[in-house]
């Protein structure tokens, strides 16, 4: 039995392997062109794939000093944790640790007595607090007793009246937090406002504290 040899018109007229020799042919005369486009692919892969190592192990580098940062502190060593809350602010800011940071060092800070590097700390924290708002209503409460501290009343009294209003955390907190504003204001002799506080403050008060809270406004109002 013999078998029929194909002809130059049956190889044109088989399309797979008329395409594969179209595919061959354009191959060698742009073979310049589809080495590069190779190599560009294997570099933007390449390229990648090291970007992705390197973000996982800079997020591991700020994970392994935030926590020992976190052991100075919880160890009382206030000034070594405050300065590796420091560094690690500076280096890892976008990240979550790097901004937890932040707040840490201010805790540090205001622990130690030193109340306008706590305020500025604070206040770094909460312009990235959007993203990271875990310490928000901690940093408000940290800037409020710097400011006290500071004898800077008015301004203590406002940031206490923004955790009244709007504590994300610690909405149970807001009677504690109009006393506060009202015992600043008192300091600060800004007797009308600490009267409108504490006409808030009497709604949400019951029993003897109520006609306390009545009493009090009687004797600011004079």
């Amino acid at each position: 039995m013999t078998h029929n040899r194909l002809t130059k018109q049956d190889l044109k007229e088989d399309t797979f392997v008329t395409t594969m020799i179209n595919a061959w042919e354009y191959v060698v005369r742009h073979q310049s062109a589809f080495f590069i486009g190779l190599i560009a692919v294997i570099v933007i892969v390449a390229g990648s794939l090291w970007m992705s190592g390197a973000r996982s192990r800079t997020r591991t580098e700020a994970r392994t000093q935030y926590a020992e940062a976190l052991a100075a502190f919880r160890n009382g060593d206030l000034k070594t944790a405050e300065e590796m809350f420091k560094i690690i602010t500076e280096r890892y800011g976008n990240l979550e640790e790097g901004a937890y940071a932040s707040y840490l060092a201010g805790k540090c800070a205001l622990e130690d007595g030193r109340n306008t590097h706590a305020i500025e700390m604070f206040e770094g924290y909460l312009d990235s607090a959007g993203k990271h708002p875990f310490f928000r209503d901690a940093a408000m409460e940290g800037l409020a007793v710097a400011w006290e501290n500071e004898r800077d009343y008015a301004k203590a009294a406002e940031y206490y009246v923004g955790l009244a209003d709007g504590a994300k955390t610690n909405s149970f907190m807001e009677a504690v937090y109009l006393r506060r504003a009202v015992d600043v204001l008192k300091l600060a002799a800004q007797r009308d406002k600490a009267v409108e506080l504490l006409e808030r403050l009497e709604e949400l008060a019951t029993g003897t504290e109520k006609r306390d809270i009545e009493i009090e406004i009687n004797a600011l109002r004079g």
